[in-house]
């Protein structure tokens, strides 16, 4: 069974620490990153949320109070754990501000300490909800979706300037057409883009085509069912295809994020197995070296204990021997043999 703190993502937020950071920095950065500390933390957003919507009931006098005071002691946890994340970046202002989530946490948790809104009770409550949103920065899918539309305004607002230019060019030729047999429709050319932007919903668009129909016949039907067929599932489609490409990138890109920080952990561990697998290779090597200088050292000695072969013994010199002991024998000079006579040619020689 899987542990679900292991569940929750790293603390993205949290700088680097210096090598030569005094020792509260260290501790604060030791308990900011510690896996507990985050699970305490969305523990205490949850709850907090839970005391947010009991206020909303009318409760009986006392329990008021005591929701009321969970509130606030949910409040001084929150200002607990701004304060450590501050220390765990340095007490730097600059470090600790360059985060866009550490910003939202003190905006909300600093404007429920502010006295103008202890007066207020519904900026105050508000206030309050904000804390609740703090839950999104905990939980990846979350962010991902948040970033997939961001990567989607920029062709979304593209594709919103299309369908504004449509309804503008669509509204003037119906205004041209049904000003006069449907004002109610086509009065203005105000009215006649907002008569198309319920079209492209495709709320009530059968009562207007009918409608249309009753005073302008055939060019109502090709007008409004045109609109209809480019409008709605061209142009809107194009917008859902828009918003799922840039999820699809958002996920890739997480996914990517996550080998990354899985890289050097897989890196360290193939290192260790080379260098063992390295060593092994090295001692086997040395092994094999020392039997290889065992064997020229016995080969040596054999050579310098046997003669070259075909070189004679001179006399007085004691033959060699065998490494069992056993003499070697004496090699003499080979004779010539004279094919003619079958004698030795140095005997033939002698004879008169």
């Amino acid at each position: 069974m899987s542990n679900p703190l292991l569940l929750l993502p790293p603390v993205a937020d949290l700088p680097p620490l210096p090598a030569k950071a005094p020792m509260w920095q260290r501790w604060a950065h030791r308990v900011v990153g510690h896996i507990a500390f985050q699970f305490s933390v969305v523990v205490a957003i949850v709850l907090n949320a839970f005391a947010i919507g009991a206020q909303t009931f009318d409760l009986p006098y006392g329990l008021d109070i005591v929701v009321e005071g969970i509130d606030e002691a949910f409040l001084i946890i929150f200002v607990i754990e701004l304060v450590l994340r501050f220390l765990a970046a340095g007490a730097r202002p600059t470090v600790f501000f360059s985060n866009g989530w550490n910003i939202f946490d003190t905006v909300v948790i600093g404007a429920a300490c502010l006295p103008m809104l202890l007066t207020n009770s519904t900026l105050l409550r508000l206030v309050r909800v904000l804390r609740v949103a703090r839950l999104s920065k905990v939980m990846p899918d979350l962010s991902v979706l948040l970033d997939g539309l961001r990567r989607a305004a920029r062709p979304a607002l593209s594709l919103l300037a299309l369908t504004t230019l449509l309804c503008f060019l669509y509204g003037m030729v119906g205004y041209l057409l049904f000003h006069e047999v449907a004002p109610q429709y086509f009065g203005n050319i105000g009215i006649a883009m907002l008569t198309l932007f319920e079209l492209l919903t495709l709320e009530g668009w059968n009562t207007t085509l009918h409608d249309l129909m009753d005073v302008s016949g055939i060019v109502a039907v090709v007008y409004t069912v045109g609109f209809v067929m480019f409008g709605t599932y061209v142009v809107l489609n194009l917008l859902v295809g828009v918003v799922i490409n840039s999820l699809d990138d958002a996920y890739k890109l997480r996914q990517l994020q996550r080998r990354g920080e899985a890289a050097p952990q897989v890196a360290v561990s193939e290192l260790e197995d080379l260098l063992s697998r390295l060593r092994v290779t090295l001692d086997e090597i040395e092994q094999r070296e020392a039997r290889l200088e065992r064997q020229l050292e016995r080969t040596a000695r054999m050579n310098r204990r046997r003669p070259l072969k075909g070189a004679p013994h001179h006399h007085g010199t004691p033959r060699h021997e065998h490494e069992d002991g056993t003499p070697e024998p004496e090699l003499r000079p080979r004779r010539e043999v004279d094919p003619d006579g079958g004698l030795p040619s140095d005997r033939r020689r002698r004879m008169p």
